[in-house]
């Protein structure tokens, strides 16, 4: 009994002496990509819109490709072709090793370059085809990870670059707050704190743990940041909210 009430007594204690810090937050996507080509081209069909649920390596746009397709057709018959001269030039190899110690040798190493050639010719056709498919790639764009786009700033036919983002791809359901609070609690915000807040818009009470601080101080704002998870919520909302601290 007496040390349930030192518990309830210390408790008190620290409530008492606990400070309640306010902050201001905005609701980001606990991911968010903006998605770039490879290389520039003209854009030859686009799979998805603003709004498109997608999974993980999900084909979302194409460039104009028919070059790099052709040139995969070609490379995939020089793969054939070498395999077809390897295994002749391979077979009349066999043969003259049988007969080695009776053939003229100058024919025997003709024979044997042939094979040697023929083996490297085969590496080099598939070398090529491994590049080819690497270009072809760069025409396309996969979606990194599983999720909705957001935003979409392409057309049909329009010409892109790498600098230039096609699209912006977040994850729907899972958020993150970033909480802007001011510097003197840089010492007394700590990871698995309680923040309770609301959002615009929505009379709802939300609660949820920090789950990073940020290292620096912004200079300009006097202020620091930190994470707290946060789910269902629409990215870009603006909110605010509280948390104690000793």
């Amino acid at each position: 009994m007496i040390k349930k009430l030192m518990i309830v007594t210390v408790m008190m204690l620290s409530s008492l002496n606990a400070t309640e810090v306010y902050a201001t937050f905005s609701v980001l996507a606990q991911k968010e990509a903006s998605l770039v080509l490879a290389k520039g081209g003209v854009v030859k069909s686009i799979k998805v819109d603003v709004g498109s649920k997608v999974k993980k390596n999900q084909l979302l746009l194409e460039l104009d490709n028919d070059d790099v397709s052709t040139s995969l057709v070609l490379a995939q018959k020089q793969i054939k072709l070498a395999k077809i001269n390897l295994e002749y030039a391979k077979k009349s190899y066999d043969r003259f090793v049988e007969i080695k110690d009776v053939v003229d040798q100058e024919k025997f190493d003709n024979y044997s370059a042939a094979y040697e050639r023929a083996k490297i010719n085969l590496e080099n056709a598939k070398a090529s085809l491994t590049y080819k498919k690497a270009l072809y790639a760069k025409t396309q764009l996969k979606a990194p990870f599983s999720g909705v786009i957001a935003n979409k700033y392409v057309e049909l036919g329009d010409g892109v670059n790498t600098s230039k983002p096609v699209f912006t791809l977040i994850t729907p359901n899972a958020q993150k707050l970033l909480l802007s609070i001011d510097e003197k609690y840089w010492k007394k915000v700590k990871v698995g704190q309680v923040f309770t807040y609301n959002v615009d818009g929505d009379s709802k009470n939300y609660s949820g743990k920090i789950s990073k601080t940020y290292p620096s101080i912004n200079a300009s704002k006097r202020s620091f940041n930190v994470e707290v998870k946060a789910k269902n919520l629409k990215v870009g909302l603006f909110g605010h909210g509280k948390l104690k601290v000793n």
